[in-house]
Order: structure tokens, then C-alpha cells, then sequence
């Protein structure tokens, strides 16, 4: 898997009573992660705001494999496997870092918004963007 690595320390307060990860904190990693990988590739939500775009989470799914607990360190894989019209797909791999037992699979697609909530279509509308997702997504497959 070509992507850079985040890494995630599971809190305490991410744990429930039977002493595991709650699903949820799952998904908010992803969401870390993401941040995380676009900024890795110049591309920061910070630069994204400034310009007044809003990136939406269109879908999210995940496969939970092993529960993690409080202390496990977790490393993400982010990868681009889909750019297509308005919309981007990134694909997580979580890893306990002790071990390397991969805890959970999931990914999530999302689009551009303009300032007036119009979806924006990335080929056209932010080229550079889609350049840059585009050889992510085949650096990955290699």
C-alpha cells in the first residue's frame, strides 16, 4: 500500500465499558487521517477554506476486524482509489502498531462545495486538485 502513514494514540475517553474502542472513534479517525493525507499532499483544508470550498463526507463505510484499547497506537494508511466527476473515494487501512494486526478497513467519498453549496466538478473546476488525486490514485496501485 503506497500512501503516508498517520498515526493515532487511542485515548481513554475512546473506550467504552467492555474496555475496547468504540466503533465511532473509527470513523473520526478516518476523518483525521484525511485531513492529515491532504495536507501531506499540499492540498490543506486550511487552503481549501480560505478559498471559501467546503468538502462534504458523501458516504462512509468500514469493516471492524480486531478492537483496539486504551494505549494501542494505530497507524492509518490513506489511499485515493477512485477520482471520478464531482466526487473522490479514499480508502483507509488501520494497523495496530504492536504486532501489525490490521484492525479495520473503511473508506469514504466526498466531494467540493463552492461558497453556495454547489457541487464542483474536480476536472473542471479545480484542476490541479484533480491532477494531484489523480497520481496519488496510480501511485497507489503500484
Amino acid at each position: 500500500m503506497n500512501s503516508d502513514v498517520y498515526s493515532h494514540f487511542v485515548q481513554y475517553y475512546e473506550t467504552d465499558k467492555m474496555g475496547i474502542t468504540h466503533h465511532s472513534n473509527y470513523i473520526r479517525w478516518m476523518e483525521e487521517a484525511r485531513v492529515h493525507y491532504l495536507e501531506k499532499i499540499g492540498w490543506s483544508f486550511v487552503k481549501f477554506e480560505e478559498s471559501g470550498l467546503i468538502s462534504p463526507v458523501v458516504s462512509v463505510s468500514g469493516k471492524y476486524l480486531s478492537g483496539c484499547k486504551f494505549a494501542d497506537t494505530v497507524l492509518i494508511y490513506v489511499n485515493v482509489s477512485s477520482v471520478k466527476g464531482a466526487r473522490f473515494t479514499l480508502t483507509y487501512e488501520m494497523v495496530r502498531e504492536e504486532g501489525g494486526e490490521k484492525v479495520f478497513e473503511g473508506e469514504s467519498v466526498h466531494c467540493f462545495k463552492n461558497p453556495d453549496g454547489i457541487p464542483l466538478r474536480l476536472e473542471r473546476d479545480l484542476p490541479e486538485f484533480y491532477a494531484e488525486l489523480s497520481r496519488q490514485m496510480e501511485r497507489g496501485k503500484k
